[in-house]
């Protein structure tokens, strides 16, 4: 691939001035507040910041700090590479892996999105246009380029991206004729993952070389589902592959967590799948589920995280439960 000549890095104005008011900022920590304001007076917290109203804001970079100084252990305390796939097309998995990314890292986790596949559904979910931008991971995973090239910064000092557009497209050929071809994406993150809390990959609905790597490079696996029979069909697939996976590679995932995604109660359809979950996969279901929700819907055709688009909505309620379930954090009131 020839050299681009636009910018390696570019700036992706997707989030406004992202800033937080005192009861939002607390709400995140776990605090009144009155106990905010009370420990800053003190001197046991940093003063806050002040716009030109002498309004009192606080950023997304703050909330690790202000954790520090309140004794809080780190939301994620080592960093962790977590894969969203499902073999089945259509499961909604781009639309809540870009708000569970972006919501992490409004919560201070310093995140790094990678969008793997070609048609970029992740990176527009975001509301950038992928065709922008000239490099993917296949620049780095094949032409070797340094991936710090590639990676794309957001308004949101805590949120960046490796893009994708259908310049990845040749990247399962190319893979086939390298050495160690299955660990390259491993190897590749590991040069920069110390720059992050969470690495968070989004896949192609399929099996290959590409996929392959990722769940190598992975410790977590989750797995959106639809409350259909086609959508557990594609699990019992994606099962027998990872046992393959696990014979021929000797990897196990260190957590596996199944979800249910735009799912309604009131649909019998929906409970029986449900039901069927509950019976062959209870070790990874989550209790938290996605429900149908318009307004994620709305969101995603806008390109707009659903915290942005309707922070109060039951779709951002679930996937911050989502959040919550995932880490450990059930109980903890981070909505703001």
């Amino acid at each position: 691939m020839a050299t681009q000549s636009l910018p390696l890095i570019q700036k992706a104005q997707i989030l406004g001035d992202m800033v937080y008011s005192p009861m939002a900022f607390a709400k995140i920590l776990g605090i009144s507040r009155q106990e905010l304001i009370d420990k800053e007076a003190k001197g046991t917290l940093p003063p806050a910041k002040r716009n030109s109203r002498r309004e009192r804001f606080y950023r997304p970079e703050d909330i690790n700090k202000y954790r520090h100084f309140l004794g809080l252990p780190p939301l994620i305390p080592s960093v962790r590479k977590q894969l969203f796939l499902n073999f089945k097309g259509g499961t909604g998995k781009s639309t809540i892996s870009a708000s569970y990314g972006f919501r992490l890292a409004q919560m201070g986790v310093r995140t790094l999105l990678i969008d793997l596949d070609p048609q970029g559904h992740l990176t527009q979910c975001l509301g950038l246009n992928s065709q922008q931008f000239p490099k993917t991971l296949f620049n780095a995973l094949i032409e070797k380029e340094e991936i710090e090239k590639i990676v794309v910064k957001t308004d949101l000092p805590t949120l960046d991206i490796i893009p994708s557009n259908l310049n990845l497209s040749p990247v399962e050929l190319s893979l086939f004729s390298m050495n160690s071809r299955e660990f390259r994406l491993r190897r590749l993150l590991s040069t920069v993952e110390k720059n992050y809390d969470l690495i968070l990959m989004d896949a192609s609905p399929s099996i290959g070389l590409l996929n392959l790597n990722a769940i190598l490079a992975s410790n977590d696996l989750i797995i959106p589902v639809l409350a259909d029979f086609l959508s557990y069909h594609g699990l019992k697939i994606l099962f027998e592959t990872l046992s393959t996976i696990e014979e021929d590679f000797a990897f196990v995932f260190e957590n596996i967590f199944i979800f249910l995604n735009r799912y309604n109660e009131s649909h019998r359809i929906c409970k029986r799948s449900k039901q069927a979950l509950e019976t062959h996969y209870e070790k990874y279901l989550l209790n938290t589920v996605i429900r149908q929700d318009t307004k994620i819907a709305e969101a995603t055709s806008q390109g707009t995280p659903i915290f942005l688009f309707a922070q109060s909505s039951k779709g951002a309620e679930d996937i911050q439960s989502l959040i919550d379930e995932i880490l450990g954090l059930k109980g903890a009131d981070h909505v703001g």
